[in-house]
């Protein structure tokens, strides 16, 4: 029988610090969430209640075996009021995920949650929820063990740039338009004076990068006079990647790099790299230079660092943002999870899920059908239009000048059949 602990907030990381760091080494899939020092900055810098969180160490007998940390969140879904564990959320918190040691039993791991979560007494419940987590999660392995307890839902994709070839490998996949535009974008950054690339990630040297990389943030669209989402203006989220540089910084797992001319930032990449794996957290580039698009110029860069026997591997993009698909990406899908409880909450929420599912599936049908039936029609008037009209007059009796006009008509058959 599986036994588990329960420890909250900071002091509770704390406590179970050296069951999370030899969990961590069992990971068949090491990424840079699953890391204690992303946990410890999160609980730091973004979470409002730290004391909310509730870290379940699921152990048989002294060995762990998995650390899932939940929190109590109430949501209204399709009119109804669902009460919900749910991994923490946040929009600066991309991916998630559980740690589970490799070949861990779930069935038996979340039977033992799900009889810890009834035996505490607290507040009734309807579903567990894991939201964007990859599909390589060790959660996966509920699909097969929950059955009808279980939902699961494509959210995006995670995008990311294979490295491990060449970098005419990387481009061979480019369409001519998008390797034209980089070929202008490269000789307009040329004919400037003062440019240069610069990746840094030595601890003395992050906090002066981070400093104008925050800068460049707030000065364009996602500053004061924008979305107001800029890093900057938010000192939780100045916390957050300060505590992140700390963290990640002493192994030189945090990156930042930069474009400049004549000393001045004017694109940055906020990066950790992770297990031969370099993901771009945050990007910030100079609107004033659109003209040189400074973030591809930068990201072109990072792609020939990486290719050829680089420092990493993999570039991701940690999401799918919608310029990146020029770079003709890989993709991972991410998903949220759902187990659900024995309520009647629990029963109307599932049966819901899985209508949208059917509908949304009928519908997307729908419109694949609808959009390839407008494409054959916009086709064949193209042809329609490229063709000359078919002429419909006689040519036995055609005469555009005229000239049988004054001839009778016998003599005109006449004319038109002799010979």
């Amino acid at each position: 029988m599986l036994n588990v602990e329960v420890y909250r907030g900071p002091e509770g990381l704390r406590a179970i610090s050296r069951d999370w760091r030899q969990l961590f080494e069992q990971l068949e899939c090491r990424r840079f969430f699953h890391d204690y020092g992303w946990w410890k900055s999160y609980l730091e810098g973004l979470e409002n209640n730290p004391g909310s969180i509730a870290f379940f160490l699921i152990r048989r007998e002294h060995q762990p075996l998995a650390i899932v940390p939940l929190k109590r969140a109430e949501h209204r879904m399709f009119g109804l009021l669902t009460r919900q564990w749910q991994l923490p959320q946040h929009w600066h918190l991309p991916l998630s995920d559980i740690l589970c040691a490799r070949d861990a039993p779930m069935a038996e791991i979340f039977a033992a949650l799900l009889r810890a979560l009834r035996e505490q007494g607290s507040k009734p419940w309807d579903a567990l929820v894991f939201d964007r987590v990859l599909e390589e999660s060790p959660l996966r392995a509920l699909l097969v063990d929950g059955r009808d307890r279980v939902h699961t839902s494509k959210l995006t994709t995670c995008d990311y740039i294979d490295c491990r070839g060449s970098y005419a490998d990387v481009t061979s996949a480019f369409s001519r338009n998008f390797r034209s535009n980089l070929n202008k974008a490269r000789r307009k950054l040329a004919r400037e004076t003062g440019v240069e690339f610069s990746s840094v990630s030595a601890p003395a040297d992050l906090a002066r990068c981070f400093g104008d990389f925050l800068e460049l943030e707030a000065s364009g669209w996602k500053g004061a006079h924008g979305s107001n989402t800029a890093i900057k203006l938010h000192p939780a989220l100045v916390k957050f990647y300060r505590s992140l540089i700390d963290e990640f910084g002493r192994e030189d797992a945090i990156v930042i790099n930069c474009l400049r001319v004549r000393g001045r930032l004017i694109a940055g990449q906020f990066c950790v790299l992770y297990d031969e794996t370099l993901y771009i957290l945050k990007l910030a580039y100079d609107e004033a230079w659109a003209h040189c698009a400074p973030g591809n110029m930068l990201l072109e860069r990072t792609i020939q660092d990486g290719t050829g026997g680089g420092r990493f591997e993999k570039i991701n993009l940690v999401g799918n943002p919608a310029w990146f698909r020029d770079w003709r990406p890989k993709s991972q899908h991410i998903h949220t999870v759902w187990l659900f409880n024995d309520t009647t909450g629990a029963w109307a929420l599932r049966n819901m899920l899985r209508m949208k599912q059917v509908f949304g599936s009928i519908y997307r049908k729908y419109l694949r059908a609808s959009q390839s039936k407008k494409r054959r029609h916009a086709s064949n008037n193209v042809q329609t239009a490229r063709t000359p009209p078919r002429s419909t007059v006689d040519p036995a009796t055609h005469d555009p000048k005229g000239l049988s006009a004054n001839i009778p008509p016998s003599a005109s058959f006449n004319a038109k059949t002799s010979g």
